[in-house]
Formats: C-alpha cells, structure tokens, sequence
C-alpha cells in the first residue's frame, strides 16, 4: 500500500516539473503559445431539419367479401314411370267379302282365214333416195295368179296410198312404188292383198323405209 502511495506522488512531481520546464523555455525564447481558435460557423450552428415524410397514401384494406351461401343440393328427380300405351281396340270381324260372281270366260275372236296368207317373212335392202319399193310373186295352185290387187297404206287398215291397187302380172308378180315429196318414202307401211271389192283378203305386212330399207319383198299364196 505504501509502494503504491510512493509511486502515485512520484508520477504528480514529474508532471508538475514537465510543466514547469515547458513554461520556463517558453518564457525564454518569447513565443507564446498559440491558441487555436475555433469559429463556429452560421452554418454548424443551425439545427439540421429532418423532413417529416408525407403521408403515403395507404389504400384502406379491402372489406372481405362475406363467404357466399352455397345452395342446397337439389333431390334427384324422380324419373317418370313409363306410360302405357292405351289398349287397341281388337277390329271387329267384318262381314266375309261377297262371293265373287262367276265371271264369264271371255270367247276369243274367231280366227280370221284370209284367201292368201304370206309365204316367209318380209326382207328388204338398202337403195337408191328416189323411191321405195315393195315387190313380190302372188301363186295360186303352185302357178303365177295374174291380176291379184295388192295395196298399201302408212298404217294398218289406213288410207290407201292409191286408189288404184297395184296388179300382178301373167306371171304373178307385182310391185308396190313409195314416193313421198318427190323422194323415197320413211317410216312404217304396209301391205296387203284386196280384192275386187277392196275387202282384205291376206294378212298385213309391215315395213319400215329408211337408208337400209328401200327395196322390200314379199310373198303371198292362195291357201
């Protein structure tokens, strides 16, 4: 305790003669010390502001929208039961159908015999526009029959082309000339065997005149 005393006033002795000797030489060479003079400025001397912030414009909190009410589940539908289709009446029984009457079986037309009938079917070849022809030999008792009448029409049973049926020849044969406006006559016609009343006495035949068709031939004979 007393080493620490010792030491303390040892250290307050030395600082005083330090002091001293610095005045001492300050005294000797004339110069005074210097004070450093601090001028506060008008500056450092206002208080600083701090500007308050403006208000920021803080949108208010939203009201939160009440939870909606959920609607009950509806009850399944009952499906409907099938509606049943209204009886049909049963169709009452008619009365049988009238008993068909016997209805005459219709009697054919008797069969036509002509004096003549035709030998072969009808042919015919192509030729010049100047006419159309149908030519042919008329036999009797396996000979030529001289001045059979043989006529023509542009249908069957029509109106004859001619008055004047054409005539066979001592030999039986005979031809019948289609002229039409100067030129070979087309389409269908027909001939057939007459007699001297002009009544039909062979069966119709038919031709048809075209390029193809110009000169046609036909036979007939006495049954």
């Amino acid at each position: 305790m007393r080493n620490a005393s010792f030491y303390f006033l040892l250290f307050i002795a030395s600082s005083s003669l330090f002091v001293f000797a610095c005045r001492t030489a300050g005294f000797l060479t004339g110069a005074e010390p210097t004070v450093a003079r601090v001028r506060a400025t008008r500056a450092a001397l206002r208080p600083t502001f701090t500007p308050i912030p403006p208000p920021s414009d803080t949108p208010e909190p939203t009201a939160t929208p009440e939870p909606t009410e959920i609607p009950p589940t509806p009850e399944p539908t009952r499906t409907p039961e099938p509606t049943r289709p209204p009886d049909t009446p049963r169709p009452r029984p008619t009365d049988p159908p009238p008993t068909a009457t016997n209805v005459p079986t219709p009697v054919p037309s008797p069969t036509i015999v002509f004096e003549y009938e035709t030998v072969g079917n009808p042919s015919c070849v192509g030729g010049g526009d100047n006419e159309s022809s149908v030519s042919g030999r008329i036999t009797a008792n396996n000979k030529g029959a001289q001045g059979q009448r043989v006529q023509a029409s542009a249908g069957a049973g029509g109106e004859p082309i001619s008055e004047n049926p054409a005539e066979s020849n001592k030999d039986g044969n005979y031809k019948v000339t289609f002229i039409c406006g100067g030129k070979a006559c087309n389409g269908d016609f027909y001939i057939w065997m007459v007699n001297a009343e002009r009544r039909q006495i062979s069966p119709f035949v038919k031709f048809n005149f075209n390029a193809d068709c110009r000169k046609g031939t036909q036979n007939f004979q006495k049954r």
